[in-house]
């Protein structure tokens, strides 16, 4: 798999996510321990704004080294603020919160590896 195919499918799935978090905003938050949807609609901004960034980087001819490790840092931030909120934040989450954060954490860090791998094969 190249770089692209790694960012196109790494910005469908971020898409996803975050058309999935706005359609059901009024069913996740209490999930979550929240009062209000504003930190899910915060996330689904940054979701979307990360989405277009990895098709703007996708979309050229070769992937710079640099975007990649962006790219790979940027998920392994993601996985690792997944992994505290479930530390932090157990005991407010109901199961399908914990299990909605672990799978992401789990998925965002399986692009953060293919990333890391693409950048060092990069030149």
């Amino acid at each position: 798999m190249t770089a692209n195919h790694i960012l196109r499918l790494n910005a469908v799935i971020t898409a996803v996510s975050a058309a999935a978090m706005l359609l059901a905003r009024p069913y996740l938050y209490p999930l979550f321990g929240l009062s209000s949807p504003l930190w899910l609609d915060v996330a689904t901004v940054v979701f979307t704004v990360y989405a277009l960034a990895l098709v703007s980087a996708a979309s050229r001819t070769v992937v710079p080294r640099a975007a990649l490790w962006a790219f790979t840092i940027g998920d392994g931030t993601c996985f690792a603020l997944g992994v505290l909120l479930l530390v932090v934040f157990w005991a407010d989450f109901t199961p399908v919160a914990r299990a909605l954060i672990g799978v992401t954490a789990l998925v965002v860090d399986g692009f953060a590896l293919a990333q890391f791998r693409a950048a060092r094969l990069a030149q």
